[in-house]
């Protein structure tokens, strides 16, 4: 299995890097919106939402969403998987382990519930909404590959991780 991973990644590093350099600041921006200031602020704003109006679905959505990311860091610890080798990954301000990725995880677990929130709120904007915050955390996942901050196996992890955060949001509504 781990062999059949280290191919994955090996080849999506590969086609991923083959992105032309002139993205670089692009995917810096997109690194830049998926870190833990920004995710755990807007998962943060909506509990406070939620705590402010007596709301129970975005005071509890918001704890969901900030314990998803707390998941996400605690699996880094524990699974301790190294990250890529190289000058992006020495100069990073804060030395953390590699799986699953936390940009990855937070992006989809945070933005998503903003989606869930604009969709509940102005269900006519629904599809927007969903693409959008789509296309973002696609683009945090890629970024972080790109910039070799992560594998792409870490991001796909950290998809998982932020998903089953969603769910457990979604399902919370039921």
């Amino acid at each position: 299995m781990r062999n059949y991973i280290n191919k994955f990644d090996r080849k999506m590093d590969s086609s991923i890097k083959s992105i032309p350099k002139w993205a670089y600041p692009i995917m810096q921006f997109f690194t830049l919106v998926g870190q833990p200031p920004f995710t755990i602020g807007v998962a943060a704003a909506i509990l406070g939402y939620g705590f402010a109006l007596n709301k129970d679905f975005y005071l509890i959505a918001g704890f969901i969403a900030i314990a998803t990311i707390t998941v996400s860091s605690v699996l880094k610890i524990v699974l301790r998987r190294s990250r890529p080798v190289n000058q992006y990954v020495e100069n990073m301000l804060f030395k953390t382990f590699s799986f699953p990725s936390g940009h990855a995880a937070g992006s989809l677990v945070s933005y998503g519930l903003v989606a869930i929130v604009i969709s509940y709120r102005w269900p006519e904007l629904a599809i927007a909404a969903l693409a959008t915050v789509a296309i973002v955390i696609f683009f945090i996942g890629l970024s972080r590959v790109y910039l070799g901050a992560h594998y792409a196996s870490d991001v796909i992890g950290g998809w998982i991780v932020g998903l089953i955060g969603v769910i457990a949001i979604i399902l919370l509504d039921k």
